[in-house]
């Protein structure tokens, strides 16, 4: 009986060594014998022995058992029972037992290598080394124990203790040569030496434990890790090639789809993988998402994107940036705060050293980036500026931080100091493309228009694909196209005058700093006084000219024009502005022939040269002051000095609702009364103006907005008491796109009677 025990046993640790790492489950099978009932416990020990060397783990634990009720001194029984409960997969269960009978198990040669197993299949790969370092010193030409110490070692990220164990056994030559290369290979691919893994693997004819299409697989991330997107395509796309059904290849192909930005090519790929049915992994979601939201879907985008935080992924930093980014552009401020502090919660630990190392610093700084953003996606610049300024004492290359600063100082109106900002980012950091991005806005709207165009034109050619760059090319080659407009006004007086205006203008751009316009002006005025025969007078007009950036800091706009059926009343108009710093704005304007004279006189034919010098600070989009002084000159020989004053201060600043307080004070005069038009002596107004801004739909190039100026005030003229005067003005504008926006007005004036 000794001896067959002892047979067996040797058997059974034969048959043990012929399992790979990992050991598949056993199917389960029904064992009945007739026998079993009546059978000693040292018969029921040989027939559960029996049955793990067949391979029925799982029938032979209920017999051992049953032997283990009544021979409990036997460590070889005990050391039986733990390797069926390994070989029937119910790890916890075996590292449970051993625990309670380890001193006793210390003695059987083949417990380490086996619970070992254990340990590692319940990723417990400290104990599990330590296990396979014992199964390893006792045994040197154990295959499965070097195997399972190697594996173990590169769980561990112990890389160099793994290629310690797989040197040690290839000087000591007892390593079969097969299992041997496992080790490297797995090691090499363990590293993201995916290439030369692939190399051992092809040398070796390996297919385990990493087949060779995963090794391919890898071989392409490989690339996508190193940037380099068309290799890892190309390779990709061989892979599907050859098997169209590779789940994981064309996964990987999606995932460098969106990195090429080729995001219709993304949600192509995503539809053959959504027809199979299967459970997409969160890459694939979440490089969906991206494609959305590139796209110019965000709704589907934030569909995608909580998909990925359902499965979750093992960093939602991105995710939760591509929520926050979505939710923007839906103009969800409440979701989009949800997901900043979201990602708050992530990067707060990266302020810990104990984490510091894993934790991608990186993810650290742009959070406090996007947290500067999200104030100025709201229009909150001047606490945007402060915000970066206070990070910029702590940090002052740092380029991200700067570009937002440059940013929030051009959204400002403050292009001077912006372009500032964005130079010190260009030349510190050649590479940041946001920064060129935001130079390039910036020259132009400083009259830099060539440099500003050559810079959009490098940007073009280096990232065509770039959302943002195209934004900027397109806009820039609109601006540089010819131009058609056409506005139209009415205007009907209570006491019977009415008016139509009607001006078509052809815009030419010669080249970036020089246009020409040509002009079509149709004006027509009726008018009847009490008693008398109706009054009609009519102007029909051309008019030919430029516009002209003689320097960035002077435009110049000069026509001609005449009375086109006639042929007569040739006259000039000629406009200059100068920009002498950010906020200040300086215009000149003088016309020979004008028509801004009262509506009763512009209907008895009187026209005007006109004569203004208007002075405007912008002290920041929030605050703006002006005035301007002026002559009209009326052919009638009257003359019309007049002042005007004005303050804007913006009182209530939401996203999509704005409310601007202004005030307003005219003075004008008329140096003849003897008319049978308004012309009084002194005639002074001051006028509370607010405007109010309500944003119904803002989505990329396309907007709907309602504006309203309201105006309430008192009028005062010589020899006449105060008067109330008020009106309203309704302004609606609509953009389709960014090359065809369409601004609608219109406009009701609800005035008191003025003159007398």
């Amino acid at each position: 009986m000794k001896t067959r025990k002892i047979f067996l046993r040797v058997l059974l640790c034969l048959g043990f060594m012929a399992f790979q790492t990992p050991l598949p489950a056993l199917p389960a099978q029904e064992y009945r014998s007739p026998a079993t009932a009546t059978a000693s416990p040292q018969e029921k020990y040989e027939q559960g022995l029996s049955l793990l060397r067949a391979g029925q783990a799982r029938e032979a634990i209920p017999l051992l058992e049953e032997a283990l009720k009544f021979i409990q001194d036997n460590p070889y029984l005990k050391a039986d029972y733990l390797l069926a409960l390994v070989f029937a997969g119910d790890y916890d269960r075996a590292i449970r037992y051993y625990r309670q009978h380890a001193t006793e198990l210390a003695a059987v040669r083949y417990v380490p290598r086996n619970i070992a197993k254990a340990f590692y299949e319940t990723r417990d790969f400290a104990q599990a080394r330590i296990f396979y370092e014992k199964a390893f010193a006792l045994d040197p030409a154990d295959g499965e124990a070097y195997k399972g110490l190697v594996f173990s070692c590169c769980r561990l990220r112990d890389f160099y203790g793994a290629y310690q164990v797989w040197a040690q056994a290839r000087r000591q030559g007892l390593i079969p040569a097969k299992a041997l290369a496992e080790g490297e290979l797995y090691i090499l691919h363990s590293l993201g030496a995916s290439s030369r893994a692939y190399r051992v693997a092809v040398s070796h004819e390996l297919s385990d434990p990493v087949p060779r299409t995963v090794l391919q697989n890898d071989m392409a991330v490989d690339r996508l890790k190193w940037d380099e997107f068309s290799l890892a395509a190309a390779m990709l796309e061989r892979i599907l090639d050859l098997e169209p059904d590779n789940w994981r290849a064309r996964g990987d192909y999606i995932v460098a789809l969106r990195s090429l930005n080729e995001m219709n090519q993304v949600v192509f790929q995503y539809e053959i993988m959504a027809q199979t049915g299967r459970p997409l992994p969160y890459w694939v979601t979440e490089a969906v998402a991206d494609a959305y939201l590139y796209l110019k879907k965000p709704e589907l985008a934030v569909k995608f994107y909580n998909r990925t935080l359902e499965k979750p992924p093992d960093d939602p930093f991105n995710t939760y940036m591509g929520l926050y980014y979505s939710y923007v552009e839906l103009r969800q401020w409440d979701q989009a705060r949800q997901m900043l502090d979201k990602i708050n919660e992530i990067t707060s630990e990266a302020r810990n050293p104990i984490l510091e190392k894993k934790r991608n610093v990186s993810q650290f700084n742009a959070a406090i980036t996007t947290r500067g953003w999200f104030l100025l996606y709201q229009d909150r610049l001047r606490e945007g500026q402060d915000y970066f300024k206070e990070h910029l004492r702590q940090a002052g290359l740092n380029p991200s931080l700067r570009t937002g600063l440059a940013h929030a100082y051009l959204w400002d109106y403050k292009p001077r100091l912006a372009r500032e900002q964005f130079q010190i980012v260009t030349n510190t950091h050649p590479e940041e493309k946001s920064a060129k991005i935001g130079l390039a806005w910036t020259l132009n709207e400083l009259n830099y228009r060539r440099e500003a165009r050559a810079l959009a034109q490098q940007l073009y050619w280096q990232a065509p694909d770039n959302r943002h760059v195209q934004n900027l090319y397109e806009t820039l080659q609109v601006e540089d196209r010819p131009d058609f407009s056409s506005d139209m006004n009415f205007i009907k007086e209570f006491q019977g005058a009415t008016e139509y205006f009607i001006v078509s203008t052809l815009t030419v751009p010669y080249n970036p700093l020089f246009k020409v316009y040509g002009q079509i002006i149709r004006q027509a005025t009726r008018y009847q006084p009490p008693g008398d025969p109706v009054l009609d007078y009519s102007w029909d007009r051309a008019a030919l000219g430029f516009e002209w950036v003689v320097v960035p800091q002077l435009t110049w706009r000069q026509a001609v024009s005449l009375d086109y059926l006639n042929g007569k009343d040739v006259a000039s108009y000629t406009r200059l502005q100068w920009r002498p710093n950010d906020p200040l704005r300086i215009t000149g304007e003088f016309n020979s022939f004008g028509l801004n004279v009262p509506i009763r006189a512009r209907a008895r034919g009187v026209t005007a040269k006109n004569a203004v010098l208007d002075f405007t600070y912008l002290e920041s989009h929030s605050r703006e002051y002006a005035m301007a002084v002026g002559l009209n000159m009326f052919s009638d020989s009257n003359y019309n000095p007049f002042v005007i004053a004005r303050a804007d201060q913006l009182v209530l600043n939401y996203p999509d609702f704005k409310v601007r307080l202004g005030l307003t004070f005219d003075y004008f005069r008329y140096t003849k009364q003897d008319v049978d038009y308004f012309s009084p002596l002194h005639d002074y107004t001051i006028m509370f103006t607010p405007t109010i801004h309500w944003t119904h739909y803002a989505r990329y190039d396309r907007r709907w907005r309602s504006s309203f100026y309201p105006r309430a005030g008192v009028n005062k003229q010589v020899s006449y008491d105060f008067l109330p005067v008020a009106g309203i003005t309704y302004e609606q504008y609509i953009s389709f796109s960014q090359q065809c926006p369409v601004k609608f007005l219109h406009i009701c004036f609800l005035t008191a009677h003025v003159h007398r």
